[in-house]
């Protein structure tokens, strides 16, 4: 089993839903805007061990379930992938 995570979501419950998590917001969405660029070279570059990975992360639109472009079609290709 590998763990997923919805990093864009992740990054907004941290600030959303902790008042004391205030002075991380900038920081936060700092990371949220690298981690797009990330996401932009890794699609690039198209690796599959990288593909997988940014999908497990959601971090391609197609992976990333809240997004009006997620395929779960798409996401299951991508993270069948065998290392």
């Amino acid at each position: 089993m590998e763990w997923r995570v919805n990093t864009a979501g992740l990054l907004s419950e941290i600030v959303a839903h902790n008042p004391s998590a205030a002075i991380l917001a900038k920081p936060i969405q700092i990371l949220g805007i690298i981690l797009s660029e990330v996401g932009q070279r890794a699609a690039e570059l198209n690796d599959p061990k990288l593909n997988k990975l940014m999908a497990r992360l959601a971090l391609y639109a197609e992976t990333d379930p809240y997004s009006e472009h997620y395929s779960e079609e798409i996401t299951q290709k991508v993270l069948s992938f065998k290392d």
